[in-house]
Formats: C-alpha cells, structure tokens, sequence
C-alpha cells in the first residue's frame, strides 16, 4: 500500500512561519512520497527555500520523493534559483491567471 503525506501551505509564508513547517515536516514518514501543496502560494520568505532544498533532502535520504503541486509564481521563483531540475514539479495549466 502506497502512502503520501500532504501539507498545504497558506497563500504567504513568512519567516516566522518556517518554524512551525518545520516541524510538521518532522513528524511525517519520509520513506514514502510526500506532497507539498503550494498551488495557492504566490508569496514567500527565502528561508523557506532552504526549507525546500532540507526537506528534499531528508526524503531523498529516506528513499522517499517530494513532490510540489507550484502555483505559477513559485514556479517562477524556483526557475530563477535554477531548482527546477532539483525537485519533483507539477504544475496547474493556470492559462489566464496573473501571478502576484
């Protein structure tokens, strides 16, 4: 049987905030695919970057996978820090939408 986790992250993601995912992120399996849900993020502080890239790699560790749902801004975001290639990316055909 196949588990993935999900944590949904908030329109803006501050400093202050990355603690608090980095818990979160403590307590899930990393031996089975997680998802990390940032379709509705179009805003973040570059700590979480960091957080991304520890993230990636205690799953990669583990033999598990990280997957991110981006919105069109993270997507943006992660193709001027030349990360794309680093992590598991899907993205929405978001045809029409503006980025923040």
């Amino acid at each position: 049987m196949d588990v993935t986790s999900k944590m949904t992250f908030p329109k803006q993601i501050g400093f202050t905030d990355v603690a608090a995912y980095v818990e979160q992120f403590t307590l899930l399996d990393h031996s089975h695919p997680i998802v990390f849900d940032l379709r509705e993020t179009v805003d973040i502080h570059s700590s979480f970057i960091g957080f991304l890239l520890h993230s990636k790699t205690v799953i990669s560790r583990q033999k598990g996978n990280l997957i991110l749902l981006l919105s069109y801004t993270l997507e943006k975001v992660l193709i001027m820090a030349n990360l794309t290639d680093y992590f598991t990316v899907i993205t929405e055909d978001l045809t029409g939408r503006k980025s923040a």
